[in-house]
């Protein structure tokens, strides 16, 4: 069976050595989360639990004629769990949820904006500029972000 390359215009480029790393390394990082979830969380624990995840700021953004966007809510949630993930936050770091902000800009693109913790982790990751998507359709939403390094953690 023949072997296709997918594109023909890209060279791969072979390791000449085992001290090769690449100058700037790409993290990804994406999440899922299911909209009723961030329902029930919200009836269960009110204001407690939205203060606890989310700035005034991005509640005042998930509000639609004075109700909660619980879709844009659930984005945002996926969002700071892709950036965790970025952030190489283990499950025994503990990471405020609110250290970790989505903002709206004028013509509606999402961005992050990390405070305290986050953003201490994101300076010794040596993470350059994030870049964000989210969406949400149905019962889901969903967040990606991408954000480039000078260093591999890995290494």
């Amino acid at each position: 069976m023949a072997c296709v390359q997918a594109f023909p215009h890209f060279q791969a480029h072979k390791r000449r050595s085992k001290k090769f790393r690449p100058e700037k390394v790409m993290h990804i990082g994406t999440d899922l989360v299911w909209i009723p979830e961030i329902h029930r969380s919200i009836m269960q624990f009110g204001d407690r639990y939205l203060q606890r995840m989310f700035s005034p700021q991005e509640l005042s953004d998930c509000r639609r004629d004075l109700q909660l966007h619980y879709a844009s809510l659930a984005a945002r949630v996926a969002a700071k769990e892709a950036t965790m993930k970025i952030l190489g936050v283990s499950k025994d770091t503990v990471l405020p949820w609110n250290s970790i902000e989505v903002i709206r800009h004028a013509n509606g693109s999402p961005s992050l904006r990390l405070h305290r913790q986050a953003l201490e982790l994101a300076r010794v990751a040596c993470l350059g500029e994030c870049v964000l998507s989210l969406s949400h359709e149905h019962e889901y939403a969903i967040a990606t972000v991408f954000a480039t390094s000078n260093q591999n953690r890995n290494a």
